[in-house]
């Protein structure tokens, strides 16, 4: 009669209660936490029973098998969780499924199998939970691309220097003067010449004048101003000149040509600090002492009388005086651009007119992602060996969604730039999508550490990971981003989640299928439908996914549901 306890308690099995927490399995960071607690009525468990308890989670063409827990009568040894015959008992029982998309259609069953001595006997299947909510793997592919910046700068100063010398005491311009004379001091001088030939827009030419500080200072004051002038009334009588051959050779009037330019003359007086730093740099035996002598005097008149004094005594003082005695001319202008019209027509017209600089630019001209691959990729054949073509090529192509074109590109730009910050991200963007997230998260980490922002590729690995608040964190102010609303979806915030998803840009599908999501959350069916059917309009699979979607359980037998799904 061993069998009879056994044969009873499965007859009145349908009094043992089970509830699941949750009743519709959810998957967060590739995982489902599954707990289902069960309780046995007073005199219902025989006190030499046991109880196999093994639920399966089954789809269709497969199952899961969970860890399994012993129930036992009083009279039972061993280990198990023991239910007294007269008041009875509960069960708390617990797993983790490592998660599949195959697990998304599933039931979460229970067939508890008795032993009474010999005797086994299955007390049927019973139902435990529903299965499973994937939203969580809606992560999109919105990951934030690092672009190389172009380097061009529409604005660019160039500047020619050259200096006038003058003798002791004076501010007469001699080409016969000593310094002036100096084949280096003609060659610079030459150059800037030159360089106002070129008839570039002049921004300003500065005039620096300076006198030796071994005179008077106010003698000096004015020494230095009327050589100034001197610079000034140079430079004005060469572009004079220039300008009126301009004018005769156009044959129109000297008027009609001449150049409006900015000339600043500026006296500075004696160039006590110059002298200073000439004699540290000398090579006379005796500097020092020099240096501790003139700084000790304690007035500028004694001080430059003891400068006047070391000239007689040393004569290479004189020499580190002489080219002190002069003025500075320096010509900054502007270096002549083509316009932005003119950069946007040769980058796919002639991109091998451009410099690096220009064509990397021509590409920000643009809004057509394609268009912009397009100059990227003349760039890698006219520059292969500047990693910005190649990096700015495939991010924009990963933009697109098209990985596998995109991943040579971004391989080529790591094997010329190793280790670079900008390229280092989007290597990490590639390894996400490939799934590898491991190595994902070393790349992000290693573009941080280069100075590249990569919070939100990181966030989005949080995702993943099934930390919501992490991502969140590492979202930061971010909106409009589908990943952002994700995230707030995933930790029930749908209020900012809606708002999020309303003004994103990009995978409109998507975006309408998460709104659904939201919409049957909080039970505003026109939200759902309206949405559900946006997204289908955009993406037809979002159909067959809806169908099957535990997120819209509820509205299964809804007519209105059915028929968008159908």
């Amino acid at each position: 009669m061993s069998g009879c306890g056994l044969s009873k308690m499965a007859k009145k099995y349908d009094t043992v209660k089970y509830e699941a927490k949750p009743e519709m399995l959810e998957t967060h960071g590739g995982k489902i936490n599954t707990a289902v607690k069960g309780v046995f009525p007073a005199k219902y468990f025989d006190k030499k029973v046991t109880l196999e308890f093994t639920p399966v989670l089954k789809w269709e063409g497969g199952s899961y098998t969970c860890k399994s827990i012993k129930i036992q009568g009083e009279r039972v040894t061993g280990e198990g969780v023991t239910i007294n015959k007269v008041s009875g008992g509960t069960i708390d029982w617990s797993d983790v499924i490592p998660y599949k998309p195959e697990m998304n259609a599933s039931e979460l069953v229970v067939n508890v199998k008795g032993t009474k001595g010999k005797k086994t006997k299955d007390f049927g299947e019973v139902k435990l939970a529903d299965g499973v909510i994937y939203t969580s793997e809606r992560v999109g592919r919105d990951e934030e691309m690092a672009i190389a910046e172009h380097g061009y700068k529409k604005e660019v100063l160039v500047t020619e220097t050259a200096s006038l010398y003058f003798d002791y005491n004076s501010a007469n311009y001699s080409t016969t003067q000593k310094l002036n004379k100096q084949d280096a001091n003609k060659e610079s001088l030459k150059k800037a010449e030159e360089f106002i030939a070129k008839g570039w827009k002049v921004k300003t030419i500065d005039i620096n004048a300076w006198a030796s500080p071994e005179g008077e200072e106010a003698y000096n004051a004015e020494l230095s101003n009327d050589r100034s002038e001197v610079a000034k009334k140079y430079v004005d009588s060469y572009i004079e000149k220039l300008d009126k051959q301009i004018a005769k050779d156009k044959k129109v009037k000297y008027e009609e040509v001449k150049r409006v330019y900015t000339i600043n003359p500026k006296a500075n007086g004696e160039d006590f600090e110059g002298f200073m730093a000439a004699v540290q740099k000398s090579t006379l035996p005796e500097k020092q002492a020099i240096i501790n002598v003139i700084k000790s005097q304690p007035s500028k008149v004694q001080r430059e009388q003891e400068i006047k004094n070391m000239t007689v005594i040393y004569a290479q003082v004189e020499e580190i005086l002489e080219p002190l005695r002069r003025s500075e001319i320096s010509v900054i202008c502007f270096e002549p651009k083509r316009t932005d019209e003119n950069i946007a027509m040769l980058s796919t017209t002639a991109p091998d007119s451009l410099k690096a600089e220009e064509l990397l630019f021509a590409a920000t001209l643009t809004e057509d992602k394609q268009t912009k691959v397009n100059i990227y990729k003349s760039g890698t054949k006219t520059y292969s060996d500047n990693w910005k073509f190649w990096n700015n090529a495939g991010a924009i192509l990963m933009e697109m969604g098209e990985a596998s074109d995109a991943k040579p590109y971004i391989e080529k730009a790591n094997a010329l730039s190793p280790n670079n910050a900008i390229v280092m991200n989007n290597m990490g963007v590639l390894a996400s999508w490939d799934k590898d997230y491991a190595t994902a998260k070393s790349r992000y980490e290693a573009a941080q550490s280069g100075g590249v922002s990569a919070n939100y590729n990181l966030g989005i690995l949080k995702i993943r990971e099934g930390d919501y608040d992490g991502a969140l964190q590492l979202f930061g102010s971010k909106t409009c981003k589908y990943n952002v609303a994700l995230a707030q979806v995933l930790k029930l915030d749908y209020t900012n989640a809606t708002s999020n998803l309303n003004c994103t840009k990009g995978d409109q599908g998507a975006v309408a299928y998460l709104l659904a999501v939201v919409g049957a959350r909080t039970n505003n069916s026109s939200m759902l439908y309206d949405n559900l059917k946006k997204a289908i309009a955009a993406d037809n699979s979002y159909k067959a996914q809806a169908k099957e979607d535990r997120e819209f359980f509820k509205f299964f037998n809804s007519t209105d549901f059915q028929n968008i799904v159908k």
